[in-house]
C-alpha cells in the first residue's frame, strides 16, 4: 500500500506543471478523506495515416466538380453524375416556340483550391441507365461505416457518350449564385419538339423520360488544375425557355427539369498521391497504417478520398491497472491542425468523427463523445483544435477484459453521404510534432487513505 501511495505521489509531482487551472487543484483534500485530484496530458497517442478503399458518395446533397493540387497529398479531382426529371407533365402546345435551354448549377459557396484559374467543363449525356452497386451477399463481410450499404461510391462510374453535349471554359466562382451553362439550341429544341408531339409519352411519364434521357455526367479537363467547388443538388435544374402568343404579344415562359431523386446523384472522386510530397502515402497499400514518424510527424484526413488517421493508446490501460485506487474523472482528446496548413482557400473540415477499429484499420462503429467541431484560435493561430469528450469510451475500456485500449479511426462524420460532399483535408500533429501536438488529457482522483 505504501509503495502504491509513493508511486501516485511521484506521478503527481512529475505532472504538477500540467495541471489545468479550470479543474480541481492537485493538492486539494476534501471532507477529511484525503481525496486528491490530478491531471495528465502526457499519455502517448500513436498516430498513423490509412488509405481506405471505396466510400459512398451518393445522396450527400452536394455536387463536387473540379480539380486541385495539394502540396502534400497530391491531385484530387471530382466529376459528377445525376438524373433530371420534370416537376409535372410537360406537354407544351404546338403553337409554343422554343427559345433556349440552360443548365443551372447553384453553388453551395464552399470550395478548395485556386478559383482564379479557368477550367474546361464538359457536359455529357449518359448512354445507359444508372445502376446501383449492391453489397456482396455474405453476412460475415467486414464493412467500413463509409460503405456499409448499397449505393454509388467514389470509384463508381457510368457509361456516357464520349462527345460532350457542350464544353465551356470558365472560372468556378463559388461566391456567386450559380454556374450557368447554355446548352446547344439543337439539344433543347429536340426535347421541346418531342414534348409537343409526345406520342411515346416520354414527357408525360417520369419513368419513360428517365429511360429516354438517362442523365448527365459533368467533368473537367484532366490536364488542368484549379479548384473543386460545391454545388447544391436540391437546386440544380435544366431550365427550358419558350414563348407563347397572347393575342398579338409573345410572352416569355420557362419550365424546369430538376433532380427529383438525390439518391441517384453521386461524385466520382479520383486522387493521385504521387504528385504530392508525402511519398510514404503514395507508396502505401490500402488499409496499411503509415506511421506519422515517416510523414513529417503529421497525420492526414481527407474527405471524399477515404484518407483517415488511426489512433492507438498504449499506456492508459496499464496506468489504471497498476493503480487500482485511481478513479477516472474526465478524458479529453485534443487534435491540433498544423499551423499554416489551412489558408482561406483550403479550410479544414468543420467537424470530424472518431470510430472504433481493429487490426483491419477499417472504421467500424462511432464512439460516444467521438464527434468534435473545430475551434479556431483567431489571435495567434496556434491553438486551433478539435476536442473530443472520451470519458465514456475510456471508462468502459479500462473496465473491460481487454489488455489494451481499442484503437480509433479519425475521419469525416457519418452523416449520410458526407464523404461525398467534400474533399477538404486536415493535417494534424502527432505526439512529437514541434508545435501542434495531439493530447490525451486524463483527469483522475485517488485517496491517500
Amino acid at each position: 500500500m505504501r509503495s502504491r501511495i509513493f508511486l501516485l505521489m511521484m506521478v503527481v509531482l512529475l505532472i504538477w506543471s500540467c495541471e489545468d487551472p479550470t479543474t480541481l487543484p492537485v493538492s486539494n483534500i476534501f471532507n477529511n478523506n484525503r481525496l486528491q485530484t490530478a491531471y495528465i496530458d502526457t499519455f502517448s497517442v500513436i498516430t498513423s495515416t490509412v488509405q481506405l478503399d471505396t466510400v459512398l458518395t451518393n445522396g450527400s446533397g452536394t455536387m463536387l466538380l473540379g480539380k486541385y493540387h495539394d502540396d502534400r497529398l497530391g491531385d484530387v479531382s471530382s466529376s459528377t453524375y445525376f438524373q433530371l426529371n420534370y416537376k409535372s407533365t410537360f406537354l407544351p402546345d404546338k403553337q409554343f416556340i422554343f427559345d433556349s435551354a440552360v443548365l443551372i448549377l447553384p453553388y453551395s459557396h464552399n470550395y478548395v483550391g485556386d478559383t482564379t484559374v479557368p477550367l474546361k467543363i464538359n457536359v455529357h449525356q449518359l448512354s445507359e441507365p444508372m445502376r446501383v452497386r449492391l453489397l456482396p451477399p455474405t453476412a460475415d463481410l467486414k464493412l467500413s461505416v463509409y460503405n456499409s450499404t448499397y449505393g454509388f461510391f467514389n470509384s463508381s462510374k457510368q457509361n456516357y457518350y464520349p462527345n460532350p453535349i457542350v464544353s465551356v471554359t470558365t472560372k468556378l466562382s463559388p461566391h456567386t449564385d450559380s454556374l450557368n451553362i447554355t446548352l446547344p439550341y439543337s439539344f433543347g429544341a429536340n426535347w421541346f419538339r418531342l414534348a409537343q408531339f409526345d406520342s411515346a409519352q416520354i414527357f408525360s411519364n417520369s419513368v419513360n423520360f428517365t429511360n429516354y434521357f438517362n442523365g448527365f455526367h459533368i467533368n473537367v479537363d484532366p490536364g488542368q488544375s484549379s479548384c473543386v467547388a460545391d454545388f447544391n443538388v436540391n437546386k440544380i435544374k435544366l431550365r427550358m425557355y419558350y414563348k407563347l402568343y397572347n393575342g398579338d404579344f409573345l410572352i416569355n415562359k420557362f419550365v424546369d427539369f430538376i433532380v427529383q431523386n438525390p439518391f441517384f446523384q453521386f461524385n466520382h472522386i479520383e486522387f493521385d498521391r504521387s504528385t504530392g510530397s508525402e511519398t510514404a502515402l503514395a507508396a502505401s497499400q490500402k488499409f496499411q497504417a503509415v506511421s506519422t514518424l515517416v510523414t513529417n510527424n503529421t497525420a492526414y484526413v481527407q474527405s471524399g478520398t477515404g484518407l483517415v488517421a488511426q489512433l492507438y493508446f498504449p499506456s492508459i490501460k496499464n496506468f489504471f491497472s497498476i493503480n487500482n485506487g485511481v478513479t477516472l474523472n474526465a478524458a479529453y482528446l485534443e487534435v491540433y491542425p498544423v499551423s499554416g496548413s489551412y489558408p482561406y482557400y483550403s479550410q479544414p473540415p468543420k467537424s470530424v468523427q472518431l470510430y472504433t477499429t481493429d487490426n483491419s484499420n477499417i472504421p467500424l462503429a462511432s464512439v460516444p463523445g467521438g464527434s468534435a467541431g473545430i475551434t479556431y484560435d483567431y489571435e495567434y493561430g496556434i491553438n486551433t483544435f478539435y476536442r473530443f469528450d472520451l470519458f465514456s469510451f475510456i471508462f468502459s475500456q479500462i473496465h473491460n477484459n481487454q489488455n489494451y485500449i481499442t484503437p480509433l479511426i479519425l475521419g469525416p462524420p457519418l452523416s449520410p453521404g458526407i464523404q461525398g460532399s467534400s474533399v477538404k483535408r486536415l493535417y494534424f500533429g502527432d505526439r512529437f510534432h514541434g508545435q501542434n501536438k495531439i493530447k490525451l488529457k486524463i483527469y483522475y482522483s485517488y485517496s491517500l487513505k
